[in-house]
């Protein structure tokens, strides 16, 4: 399995918001281009995900569209 990492800092952790709630995230990996969410992310709870969702690094302020992170 192959991790994208951020291409500011190499984090390998990143999370994608609620956009209803901005404060609402949910914490995942790339995972050969597929997000894997955290554990303890309730699944019925996630939105709907595409290339477009807007996808944030934890790490640093790096962010953009999950389809730039699947390109990494």
């Amino acid at each position: 399995m192959s991790h994208s990492r951020c291409p500011i800092c190499g984090s390998e952790e990143f999370y994608v918001k609620d956009p209803d709630d901005e404060y609402e995230t949910y914490g995942c990996v790339c995972d050969d281009g597929d997000l894997r969410f955290d554990n303890d992310v309730d699944m019925e709870q996630l939105p709907d995900v595409s290339e477009d969702t807007e996808t944030f690094c934890n790490r640093c302020a790096w962010h953009d569209r999950l389809a730039a992170l699947k390109k990494g």
